[in-house]
């Protein structure tokens, strides 16, 4: 439904998006994630129209609106300051898109009540916006942005003013409307948690690049660059050298011994790479690995309590740190901090993170290649 066919967008001298080029299906919920500064709301602004892209094309529903002002783009967007109208009630405030398309007014009280009723704000109708919680502004400005029927949603982090609790509930409530409704929402945040809860798709970007595109498990279990496998989570990241790949297994040397991850893609015969670990698949214990085990020796450092799990702190052969993340009921075999252990983990969850260029995309082909 929307395509950014190699979009760049340059002020002065500073490139903010470099070479967007990727599409979004429709009724779809579609997350950019990345830093502060990484492009994410640049190219937002882009896609509704607030800004114009210095080179490229924007396509909505196949119809180029690179040059079309926002206003006639078929999209709405709900911005971090909700700006309800304050003097109006919720039922008004939700009314107003309608009435100013001059909607007949059963319609409008039609539209406005089914409305109420999906974001679950209908017993509100007759509050203002300064008799209702974070949480409950938010809806109001989702029903009033929706209630337009528009082709997409655009929202530029809708949940960075809440708490953490209701931040975590209205993550649930946000997919539960697009759902309902299905409409394509185009979410940015810098929230990973946000994004994995969310997204159908994700939009991985850094220093203006979009570094991978792809589902929440692709992005977190098969990250295409380093920054991505960083940024994702936490990860540990074994510098190495690969010796050969057989059968989307790759050997590679890493200090304390040579392991084999998956691999996905070429990778090049004595060229570096990384080997990631997720800490929530890595043992910790006297003996070396099993069969079907890959692992490398380190000196425990400190266990850390966190509720329900520990936190254990590993060095590595080379000094470079590892971190494991253990149930609370793991015994640790007797170990302490100072002792010297392995690290181990199942083969089949360890995966070759290439040191090349980010994924490519065929902006015609709707998604990333």
């Amino acid at each position: 439904m929307i395509v950014l066919d190699h979009i760049v967008k340059r002020f002065a001298d500073f490139v903010a998006v470099q070479d967007a080029c990727f599409g979004i299906e429709r009724g779809s919920f579609f997350s950019m994630l990345g830093p502060s500064g990484c492009g994410k709301t640049t190219t937002l602004r882009m896609i509704a129209g607030f800004e114009s892209p210095t080179s490229g094309r924007i396509f909505l529903d196949g119809d180029d609106v690179s040059r079309t002002p926002a206003y006639r783009r078929g999209v709405n967007t709900v911005f971090q300051q909700y700006a309800l109208f304050p003097h109006m009630s919720v039922f008004d405030n939700v009314a107003f898109g309608p009435r100013s398309r001059k909607v007949p007014k059963r319609e409008v009280t039609q539209q406005v009540g089914e409305m109420l009723e999906i974001v679950r704000m209908e017993d509100f109708a007759s509050r203002r916006p300064a008799q209702l919680s974070g949480g409950q502004q938010q809806r109001v400005a989702l029903a009033r942005a929706l209630v337009n029927k528009p082709s997409a949603l655009l929202l530029d982090e809708p949940l960075a003013a809440l708490d953490l609790k209701l931040r975590q509930a209205m993550q649930l409530e946000l997919k539960r409307i697009q759902r309902d409704t299905g409409v394509t929402f185009v979410f940015v945040t810098h929230d990973q948690q946000e994004a994995l809860t969310m997204s159908d798709y994700i939009a991985v970007m850094s220093a203006g690049w979009v570094e991978q595109i792809g589902t929440p498990t692709e992005i977190y279990h098969q990250p295409a660059t380093p920054f991505v496998a960083g940024f994702i989570g936490e990860a540990n990241l074994l510098p190495g050298t690969v010796q050969r790949v057989d059968g989307g297994l790759a050997a590679v040397s890493v200090p304390g011994g040579t392991v084999s991850p998956r691999s996905a893609g070429e990778v090049g015969i004595g060229s570096d790479a990384l080997v990631m670990i997720r800490p929530e698949r890595v043992q910790v214990g006297r003996n070396p690995p099993v069969e079907g085990f890959d692992g490398v020796p380190v000196v425990l450092q400190e266990v850390i309590f966190r509720g329900a799990t520990l936190h254990v702190g590993l060095a590595g052969s080379d000094g470079a740190p590892l971190v494991a993340h253990l149930g609370d009921d793991h015994s640790l075999d007797g170990l302490g901090p100072g002792d010297h252990a392995w690290a181990t983990w199942p083969r089949s969850d360890a995966y070759l993170v290439p040191s090349g260029k980010p994924a490519t995309t065929d902006p015609h082909g709707g998604m990333p290649t």
